[in-house]
């Protein structure tokens, strides 16, 4: 394996790492986390993170309508279903159709 392959094995583990980190942070507060936030999970730096979180949202893992702040991007591939109580909420408008 040469020095190129290595670097993108080593980039595509640490953008795993940060979407990984970015389902549970959003699973448990509801909203995305800061860069800080991320960097402080992941043990990256924050310019390594920002190139991250634009090569995820470049493979359409992530998605923004304002590029640079970090609490304003979504998840696209991922479905969210709320719970209360440990029971699944049932989505009001699924009734009327």
């Amino acid at each position: 394996m040469n020095y190129r392959q290595r670097k993108y094995n080593e980039g595509q583990s640490s953008r795993n790492d940060i979407y990984g980190f970015l389902v549970k942070y959003f699973e448990k507060h509801g909203y995305m986390p800061s860069y800080e936030e991320i960097m402080d999970g992941t043990d990256l730096t924050k310019c390594t993170v920002q190139r991250h979180m634009r090569q995820l949202e470049m493979d359409s893992l992530i998605a923004t309508e304002h590029p640079g702040v970090s609490r304003a991007y979504r998840l696209t591939e991922y479905r969210y279903e709320r719970k209360k109580y440990g029971k699944q909420i049932k989505d009001e408008s699924a009734k009327e159709k």
